[in-house]
């Protein structure tokens, strides 16, 4: 498991942290052989829509940010306008929904008090509104919602997807490759051709640079900020938030997008923060984030530490870091960043599993307080 045995995650409390992390690229094959297997429904459910139809997809967390890493993919192949708002935003705004609209609720635990709210709202007004449920939970409401609308449509995802871990990995990785499938249909000729390259470069993330990253959480930092574009955004929201919670609200974290960083947040880098910026595979977006990348490694100071991240080695000479991990997989150059998402991630896992564990948090229960739980506790007017 990763680069240490099972007696050591137990004693650590983070065997189930370091299980969903491996096992992401099983549930992603897996998952995909449940939807080929409702296609012909998938079908007929989108077969209703016509060239005004909106596509909505809301959620909150983890599943929002899933959401945001694939709308940019989704635009290119799905021809209906898709909108991404907030379940926190529309819970407090229904009257922006209209009854042409398929609903995309995505919800890891499917019990999230505002994306459920907001679902109930809006098949009230809207009794004949199409509903998607994305939820790794088939006991929740809002897969309930979609089984017993006469619009909706739910497709479980594989057992084990959600095994109790609080870092819960699958809360990004699965629901955002379920969008991927589950809303554009006709792109999953394209999701079975990348799905071996993920699954390649995964395990070559995990095993060469598992060492190296809790080597890397060791080193006393206080601030982390993490940079991306398009895409590739979400994912640096996403480890801003992973070591945030990971750690307990022992480190301080940020994100922004990769070239609205240059435009004064980068003053970070004169005092003691590290900076993890991930880079786009394809050539014409990655020229941006190296030209980032390298001024941020020129400029810093003494104190701080540019980290990047990239989907394969960089070409001879090429600094973008003081530490620079790949995923030997130079196939992702050929497709969409949203497809890179999900595995980019799995950098912010590692490091949320190593950096908890060096600040005396259990990985698997970091927040045990209860200040932040699985589900958050809202009350919905």
């Amino acid at each position: 498991m990763l680069n240490h045995n099972e007696a050591y995650w137990q004693q650590k409390g983070a065997c189930l942290t370091v299980e969903a992390i491996v096992a992401q690229p099983r549930l992603w094959q897996e998952g995909l052989a449940l939807v080929k297997a409702r296609q012909a429904g998938l079908e007929t459910f989108w077969r209703k829509s016509n060239a005004d139809t909106r596509i909505l997809i809301t959620g909150a967390g983890s599943s929002l940010l899933a959401a945001q890493a694939s709308v940019n993919w989704l635009r290119s192949v799905v021809p209906n306008p898709i909108d991404v708002i907030p379940a926190t935003d529309l819970v407090l705004a229904p009257g922006t929904l209209h009854e042409n609209t398929v609903l995309v609720s995505v919800s890891s635990s499917g019990n999230t008090p505002e994306t459920v709210k907001v679902v109930e709202q809006a098949l009230t007004i809207y009794p004949q509104m199409r509903h998607l449920a994305v939820t790794n939970n088939a006991d929740s409401r809002l897969a309930q919602l979609a089984q017993q609308h006469p619009e909706g449509l739910f497709i479980p995802v594989p057992e084990g997807t959600s095994n109790g871990s609080f870092a819960a990995t699958s809360e990004f990785t699965v629901p955002l490759w379920y969008l991927m499938l589950l809303v554009a249909p006709a792109g999953l000729s394209e999701a079975e051709k990348v799905l071996p390259v993920l699954q390649r470069g995964i395990h070559h993330f995990l095993t060469t640079y598992a060492a190296d990253i809790e080597q890397w959480a060791k080193e006393s930092r206080n601030n982390v900020v993490a940079v991306g574009s398009l895409s590739l955004k979400a994912v640096a929201c996403e480890t801003s938030l992973k070591l945030l919670e990971m750690g307990n609200g022992k480190l301080m974290t940020a994100w922004h997008s990769m070239l609205e960083f240059r435009h004064g947040p980068k003053l970070i880098i004169n005092r003691d923060a590290t900076v993890i910026g991930y880079l786009a595979a394809r050539p014409d977006i990655q020229r941006y984030d190296l030209d980032m990348m390298t001024e941020l490694t020129q400029e810093r100071s003494a104190a701080a530490q540019i980290i990047a991240i990239g989907h394969d080695m960089l070409p001879a000479g090429t600094i973008a870091g003081d530490k620079y991990f790949h995923f030997a997989s130079p196939e992702l150059a050929d497709y969409h960043e949203s497809w890179a998402s999900l595995i980019y991630v799995v950098f912010a896992q590692l490091a949320g599993l190593y950096c908890a564990i060096e600040l005396g948090v259990t990985p698997d229960t970091p927040s045990r307080d209860g200040k932040v739980a699985k589900v958050a506790k809202v009350t919905v007017y």
